[in-house]
């Protein structure tokens, strides 16, 4: 199910096509999966047609999915350099929040770099003792 906000600025179309994106760059939806059929999404997320139509032209045009007639809309093999690209902005999107939220807190930039190198030491620490059960 994607997460969309009817209350957001941000399109519902443009919305989908994020969560879309989201899941192929997180590889929850795998190249020549199909997506859902546009009147499955559209019921499932109570929207209209064409605003799911409108997101799945938008991908296939930016290449991430591709579309077989009469069958459905699946997710492209093309689009591992655009998903790369796409994780690349994902996360530094992600990392401008943190940052806006720990200026927020009046950090320094030396504090906020300390804390990141802390976070990604404990991080490697923690999957590195995973892998050795």
């Amino acid at each position: 199910m994607l997460k969309i906000d009817p209350s957001s600025y941000v399109p519902i179309y443009e919305q989908i096509k994020k969560e879309i994106k989201l899941k192929i760059a997180l590889g929850i939806l795998e190249v020549n999966e199909p997506l859902p059929s546009i009147r499955e999404m559209s019921s499932e997320l109570l929207l209209n047609p064409n605003t799911i139509a409108r997101a799945y032209r938008e991908l296939e045009r930016e290449g991430f999915i591709y579309t077989k007639k009469g069958i459905g809309c699946f997710v492209s093999g093309r689009s591992s350099s655009l998903i790369k690209r796409e994780r690349t902005k994902i996360l530094g999107g992600v990392f401008k929040e943190a940052i806006d939220i720990a200026k927020k807190y009046q950090l320094k930039s030396h504090e906020i770099k300390k804390l990141f190198e802390k976070s990604l030491a404990e991080k490697e620490k923690s999957d590195s003792q995973g892998e050795g059960k």
